[in-house]
């Protein structure tokens, strides 16, 4: 058994050692984030040296009170957690960051009244019921453009 050594920017952070559902999702809300501003949503992760699993997923971000849930899915980016076979699929793939994570866009939108509104972002895949394993998360970042 290996002996792993994270340095992370938060004291804690979620590892995903073996699910069959995927879904990780964070919600703001707009009054706390500058207005007539575009905004893009990213997931921070890393993966574990044995991960498994998270070769597809859908990200979308919306405004609860705005866009059903529904709506939202069938509007959703396919995603690529671990980048492989992005070129074929026509995936969203992650980039590294200087500090060593990963960070992957779920997407954006724009905050143009600054109201006292709800934005949710989410990555799921919950239709292929395999193990998925190996998903470090420090979190989910609104970043202005």
């Amino acid at each position: 058994m290996r002996q792993y050594i994270l340095f992370y920017r938060f004291s804690e952070v979620a590892h995903l050692h073996r699910v069959f559902w995927l879904d990780i999702g964070g919600t703001i809300g707009t009054q706390l984030l500058s207005k007539r501003t575009k905004y893009v949503v990213y997931l921070r992760f890393k993966l574990a040296e044995e991960h498994w699993g998270l070769e597809n997923a859908n990200a979308f971000v919306r405004f609860v009170n705005r866009v059903s849930y529904k709506e939202a899915e069938e509007r959703a980016s396919r995603v690529s957690l671990v980048g492989e076979n992005v070129r074929r699929r026509n995936l969203k793939c992650p980039q590294r960051r200087v500090d060593g994570w990963m960070e992957i866009e779920l997407g954006n939108f724009i905050n143009d009244t600054g109201d006292d509104e709800d934005v949710e972002a989410r990555l799921m895949e919950i239709m292929q019921l395999h193990g998925k394993g190996g998903l470090i998360v420090q979190g989910i970042e609104f970043r202005p453009e």
